[in-house]
Protein backbone atom coordinates (compact mmCIF):
# COMPACT_ATOMS: atom_id res chain seq x y z
CA UNK A 1 0.00 0.00 0.00
CA UNK A 2 1.48 3.34 -1.00
CA UNK A 3 1.36 6.56 1.08
CA UNK A 4 -1.66 7.96 -0.82
CA UNK A 5 -3.68 4.81 -0.12
CA UNK A 6 -2.60 4.80 3.54
CA UNK A 7 -3.65 8.44 3.91
CA UNK A 8 -7.04 7.74 2.32
CA UNK A 9 -7.59 4.69 4.51
CA UNK A 10 -6.74 6.71 7.63
CA UNK A 11 -9.20 9.45 6.60
CA UNK A 12 -11.95 6.87 6.01
CA UNK A 13 -11.34 5.27 9.43
CA UNK A 14 -11.46 8.70 11.11
CA UNK A 15 -14.69 9.46 9.22
CA UNK A 16 -16.26 6.18 10.36
CA UNK A 17 -15.11 6.81 13.95
CA UNK A 18 -17.22 9.99 13.95
CA UNK A 19 -20.28 7.76 13.60
CA UNK A 20 -20.03 5.22 16.44
CA UNK A 21 -23.12 3.29 15.35
CA UNK A 22 -21.88 3.18 11.75
CA UNK A 23 -24.88 5.06 10.42
CA UNK A 24 -24.76 8.20 8.32
CA UNK A 25 -26.87 9.53 5.48
CA UNK A 26 -26.37 11.42 2.26
CA UNK A 27 -29.12 14.03 1.86
CA UNK A 28 -31.23 13.67 -1.27
CA UNK A 29 -31.89 16.55 -3.66
CA UNK A 30 -34.66 18.91 -2.58
CA UNK A 31 -36.60 18.18 -5.76
CA UNK A 32 -37.25 14.55 -4.77
CA UNK A 33 -40.25 13.56 -2.68
CA UNK A 34 -39.67 12.71 0.96
CA UNK A 35 -41.55 10.33 3.24
CA UNK A 36 -42.81 10.90 6.80
CA UNK A 37 -40.73 8.15 8.44
CA UNK A 38 -42.19 8.52 11.95
CA UNK A 39 -45.73 8.33 10.58
CA UNK A 40 -44.77 5.21 8.58
CA UNK A 41 -43.30 3.56 11.69
CA UNK A 42 -46.42 4.39 13.72
CA UNK A 43 -48.69 3.06 10.95
CA UNK A 44 -46.71 -0.18 10.74
CA UNK A 45 -46.77 -0.64 14.53
CA UNK A 46 -50.50 0.09 14.82
CA UNK A 47 -51.32 -2.33 11.98
CA UNK A 48 -48.84 -5.06 12.94
CA UNK A 49 -46.94 -4.76 9.64
CA UNK A 50 -43.43 -6.23 9.68
CA UNK A 51 -42.45 -6.19 6.00
CA UNK A 52 -42.17 -3.28 3.57
CA UNK A 53 -45.23 -1.24 2.64
CA UNK A 54 -46.72 -1.42 -0.84
CA UNK A 55 -46.42 1.53 -3.20
CA UNK A 56 -50.09 2.29 -2.62
CA UNK A 57 -49.64 2.35 1.17
CA UNK A 58 -46.56 4.59 0.87
CA UNK A 59 -48.46 7.24 -1.11
CA UNK A 60 -50.25 8.50 2.02
CA UNK A 61 -46.88 9.33 3.64
CA UNK A 62 -45.32 11.03 0.61
CA UNK A 63 -44.36 14.70 0.97
CA UNK A 64 -44.10 16.42 -2.38
CA UNK A 65 -41.22 18.87 -2.85
CA UNK A 66 -41.79 22.56 -3.36
CA UNK A 67 -40.32 24.37 -6.33
CA UNK A 68 -39.13 21.45 -8.47
CA UNK A 69 -40.02 17.82 -9.05
CA UNK A 70 -38.26 14.94 -10.79
CA UNK A 71 -40.11 12.76 -13.23
CA UNK A 72 -38.44 9.57 -14.37
CA UNK A 73 -38.07 9.04 -18.12
CA UNK A 74 -36.90 6.03 -20.10
CA UNK A 75 -33.77 7.25 -21.90
CA UNK A 76 -30.97 9.79 -21.73
CA UNK A 77 -32.29 11.64 -24.81
CA UNK A 78 -35.48 12.57 -22.91
CA UNK A 79 -33.75 13.50 -19.64
CA UNK A 80 -32.47 16.78 -18.26
CA UNK A 81 -30.66 15.12 -15.35
CA UNK A 82 -29.32 11.79 -14.16
CA UNK A 83 -29.93 10.62 -10.58
CA UNK A 84 -27.14 8.34 -9.35
CA UNK A 85 -28.19 5.43 -7.11
CA UNK A 86 -26.32 2.75 -5.13
CA UNK A 87 -24.87 -0.35 -6.76
CA UNK A 88 -22.02 -2.81 -6.20
CA UNK A 89 -19.60 -0.62 -8.19
CA UNK A 90 -20.09 2.53 -6.07
CA UNK A 91 -16.57 2.38 -4.63
CA UNK A 92 -14.20 4.52 -6.64
CA UNK A 93 -16.97 6.21 -8.62
CA UNK A 94 -16.86 9.92 -9.23
CA UNK A 95 -20.54 10.43 -8.43
CA UNK A 96 -22.53 10.61 -5.20
CA UNK A 97 -25.61 8.41 -4.78
CA UNK A 98 -28.93 10.27 -4.79
CA UNK A 99 -27.46 13.43 -6.26
CA UNK A 100 -28.63 14.96 -9.52
CA UNK A 101 -26.23 15.52 -12.42
CA UNK A 102 -27.21 17.74 -15.34
CA UNK A 103 -27.03 16.05 -18.72
CA UNK A 104 -25.26 17.87 -21.55
CA UNK A 105 -25.42 16.93 -25.21
CA UNK A 106 -22.15 17.14 -27.14
CA UNK A 107 -23.31 17.84 -30.69
CA UNK A 108 -19.88 17.24 -32.19
CA UNK A 109 -19.55 13.67 -30.85
CA UNK A 110 -23.33 13.18 -30.58
CA UNK A 111 -23.16 11.88 -27.03
CA UNK A 112 -24.68 12.79 -23.69
CA UNK A 113 -22.39 13.65 -20.79
CA UNK A 114 -22.61 14.64 -17.16
CA UNK A 115 -20.11 16.57 -15.07
CA UNK A 116 -18.94 14.30 -12.24
CA UNK A 117 -17.93 15.26 -8.69
CA UNK A 118 -14.41 16.09 -9.90
CA UNK A 119 -15.70 18.53 -12.52
CA UNK A 120 -14.92 16.22 -15.45
CA UNK A 121 -17.22 15.30 -18.31
CA UNK A 122 -18.28 11.68 -17.87
CA UNK A 123 -20.31 8.85 -19.37
CA UNK A 124 -20.56 7.10 -16.00
CA UNK A 125 -24.32 6.76 -16.36
CA UNK A 126 -23.63 4.00 -18.91
CA UNK A 127 -22.28 1.58 -16.27
CA UNK A 128 -23.36 2.98 -12.90
CA UNK A 129 -26.89 2.50 -11.54
CA UNK A 130 -29.13 5.53 -11.80
CA UNK A 131 -32.30 7.00 -13.25
CA UNK A 132 -32.88 9.42 -16.08
CA UNK A 133 -35.18 12.21 -14.94
CA UNK A 134 -36.67 15.47 -16.11
CA UNK A 135 -36.43 18.28 -13.59
CA UNK A 136 -39.56 20.44 -13.80
CA UNK A 137 -40.50 23.61 -11.98
CA UNK A 138 -43.79 23.47 -10.09
CA UNK A 139 -46.25 26.30 -9.59
CA UNK A 140 -46.38 25.90 -5.80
Amino acid sequence: MDKEEEKLLKELIEFDDDFPKGIYAVPSPKCLPKYAIRRIAKYMEENGIEGPLSKEELKQFRIEPKGYICKEVQCVEEATHWLATFDDAIDGCEVTPFQLYRIFHDKYDDEHLIIDDNGNFSLIYLWHEGRFVVLEETRK
